[in-house]
């Protein structure tokens, strides 16, 4: 088997430069309003130009740092070396108040009031090295630099204003502290007028918005943009975000590519694999537009094939989706992990992904689909080489020491279920608002005997229906369904509403949420492209058990060195995301009263008062029904052929799925290994999604080495 890949051609860095183009409200844009970039050439081209501009090249970098998050990336930097010997503050200590504010961004979300979650880096930076970028802000070569980057997860305060409210929230204080001697009202005057002076530069994905940012961000001397956003909610908005993803996506990719080749040699000849050679071909397989020498890596096993053959490199289902012009028409964004044959002894490893067709005009964000096929197997990593009496998640605020145990808290499954349970309590909160229709009637029924009365829930997501037919060494996932359980829960950290228990009111608020509330919130699970990744986690769950049992059972399979060996390789998580980061923008959607609402009942103007939902998600515990093969067939007909056939070529089935396959050999003992230091090359997407499984093979389209998805 045959692994194949497109690097960038040599001297492919050598665009044209730009012309810089500045806006009314002085930001530089890399595309200028009204240019569309509508093919893949003109995105490498923006992509190319973003890597060049030394503003642009750290912004890329904070992007790779945060991994694909929702929200806009940002990058600021302040110089605070004019107040060094000031004569009108001469008590001023430079350092002092620069080492003060790297400190401020290490500290807790919990600790500021802003709004949303996000993450937040900081570092000091010097000229050496960073000539370039000195140049371009206009800074002094003698003084240090406070460079903070920023990416807003959740959408609450914009990205570019959170370093802005941090400083004002903590700069007073350290003011202080220098002069005792200031008030209060002197301190934070004097910070305003060091925000003025001190911001230097600002480099952002879109350019700050005109409801609010761009005003806030006004004294920063240089201010830089992939493309402008103007006002949110609106079409230019819209597609600022759509054109700025789009080439950092290819930005992100071609330094990745850059970066990774002389590596990739080396760790080829370090675990004994053939060395990357020229086939000779132009373009791509599955027609392919970008050109270049197609590199290919024996990659089954050591030595195990010659970089060409007559036949040519070998293709799959999931090579062909991925080297064709529409992506084999598939939602990447939809795929799950269906299939999975493991036959060491002869066949090795088989497996296939289903998705959903691509809506009509869709345009597909490839890295985005690649991560979800990487995090799938890589969550199928996680399952096997963790205990199953791990994998649990709690939000509680009486529970601040049991938010996830401490090894699933490093993976992408962990980040997926967190998520999860923090977004069903808000999902949650909404489907109650008194001011919708469902909350209304939720308010209604809800029961009460006299007085002031608290109710509060627990809500929590576990399997549910899951159907499989197993078929000797093979596993078909049928059907993987999340439920949704509620229980009345007493919590002690609600906040200061004083009320009284109801016994009777209780049990019956319970079965009533259980009747209601929970079938809601369960369909949101198990249908919303929000809550994909959990879904995504559980089917790789549901396939690790299954692997799990055949090697309880005295079946050799590819994957026993891995079961319960604790190595979670390359699936744990880079980038800054903590489980604490959710935690505390909980705890701070509690005080916001995120989920929690006082009403006052008709009948005896009792007082109700719904004080917020505890939860988690338990994927501790799993039982699955097994189908014969005749009621596969009639439940699911053609499911079997399209998984099977789908790792020669794409397959669909009567529902209307695409099915893309893909195929391992067996490797020798002690691969695992030796593999495991290749994967931090990147070499390719074969490399990547099969190591995290201890095996090895795959096609990736155009070059773009598949960027292992960091935390956001």
């Amino acid at each position: 088997m045959v692994v194949a890949f497109v690097p960038t051609a040599p001297g492919a860095l050598a665009e044209p430069t730009p012309t810089p183009f500045v806006d009314a409200n002085g930001v530089r844009l890399l595309v200028p309003p009204g240019k569309n970039l509508d093919t893949d050439e003109q995105l490498e081209t923006a992509g190319g130009q973003l890597l060049r501009d030394p503003m642009g090249q750290r912004l890329v970098t904070a992007r790779t740092r945060f991994g694909v998050s929702p929200g806009n990336v940002s990058v600021e930097w302040f110089d605070f070396s004019w107040l060094r010997n000031n004569k009108d503050f001469p008590w001023f200590r430079v350092d002092k108040f620069h080492a003060a504010m790297l400190e401020t961004f290490k500290m807790s979300q919990g600790d500021f009031d802003v709004k949303g979650n996000y993450s937040i880096e900081a570092r000091s930076i010097t000229h050496a090295g960073n000539e370039e970028l000195y140049a371009q802000l206009g800074a002094d070569q003698a003084s240090s630099l406070l460079e903070v980057a920023t990416s807003n997860v959740f959408h609450g305060t914009h990205s570019e204003q959170i370093p802005l409210a941090r400083i004002r929230a903590m700069a007073p204080a350290v003011i202080r502290r220098m002069n005792k001697d200031i008030s209060d009202a002197e301190a934070k005057q004097l910070t305003e007028t060091v925000l003025a002076k001190s911001s230097r530069g600002l480099a952002s994905e879109n350019s700050p918005c005109l409801n609010t940012c761009d005003k806030a961000t006004r004294n920063f001397q240089q201010r830089f943009a992939i493309s402008r956003y103007g006002r949110g909610g609106t079409p230019e908005s819209d597609a600022s975000v759509a054109t700025s993803k789009n080439v950092m996506s290819k930005a992100t990719a071609r330094r990745s590519r850059e970066r990774s080749e002389k590596s990739e040699r080396e760790r080829a000849a370090a675990v004994g694999l053939r060395p990357p050679c020229e086939t000779g071909a132009a373009g791509q397989p599955g027609g392919g537009q970008h050109g270049g020498p197609i590199m290919a890596m024996a990659a089954a096993r050591p030595l195990a094939a010659p970089c060409s053959s007559e036949r040519g490199p070998s293709s799959s289902g999931l090579a062909e989706a991925l080297g064709g012009k529409d992506y084999g028409g598939v939602d990447f964004s939809t795929v799950k992990l269906r299939y999975l044959s493991d036959d060491p002894d002869s066949g090795g490893v088989r497996y296939s992904f289903s998705g959903q067709p691509a809506a009509h005009g869709t345009r597909q964000d490839l890295d985005s689909g690649l991560d979800v096929l990487t995090n799938s197997l890589l969550d199928l990593r996680t399952w096997l080489v963790l205990n199953p009496n791990k994998f649990w998640v709690n939000l509680n605020p009486d529970e601040p020491d049991r938010i996830v145990d401490s090894d699933l808290g490093q993976t992408n499954a962990g980040r997926a279920l967190l998520d999860a349970d923090f977004r069903m309590k808000r999902d949650a909160g909404r489907l109650v608002d008194p001011n919708t229709p469902f909350g209304a009637r939720y308010w209604k029924e809800l029961g009460v005997s006299s007085g002031s009365v608290c109710y509060s829930s627990r809500l929590w997501i576990v399997p549910g229906d899951v159907e499989v037919r197993q078929d000797g060494s093979s596993l078909y996932v049928l059907k993987a369904k999340l439920n949704v359980k509620t229980q009345a829960m007493k919590i002690s950290a609600v906040g200061n509403t004083p009320c009284n228990t109801d016994p009777k009111a209780t049990a019956r608020n319970e079965r009533f949420e259980q009747a209601t509330v929970a079938p809601k919130i369960a369909e949101l699970v198990n249908s919303s492209p929000a809550y994909a990744p959990i879904r995504q986690a559980f089917l790789a769950r549901v396939v690790a058990q299954w692997v799990r049992d055949r090697h309880r059972d005295g079946h050799t399979t590819s994957f026993d060195r891995l079961i319960d060996s604790h190595d979670l390789g390359p699936a744990k998580l880079g980038g800054s995301w903590r489980p604490r980061s959710v935690y505390d923008s909980f705890l701070r959607s509690i005080r916001n009263g995120d989920f929690t609402y006082r009403q006052t009942a008709r009948v005896g103007n009792s007082t109700v008062t719904y004080v917020m939902r505890t939860g988690g998600v338990d994927f501790s515990k799993l039982s699955t029904r097994k189908l014969s093969a005749a009621r596969m067939d009639k439940l699911y007909p053609g499911f079997a052929h399209a998984a099977r056939s789908s790792t020669d070529h794409p397959a669909s089935t009567s529902d209307g799925s695409v099915w893309l396959g893909e195929s391992a050999g067996s490797q020798p003992v002690g691969v695992w290994s030796t593999i495991s230091t290749y994967v931090g090359g990147r070499t390719g997407l074969l490399v990547v999604l099969l190591a995290a499984l201890g095996i090895v093979v795959f096609l990736l389209r155009d070059g773009s080495a598949l960027r292992r998805k960091k935390a956001g």
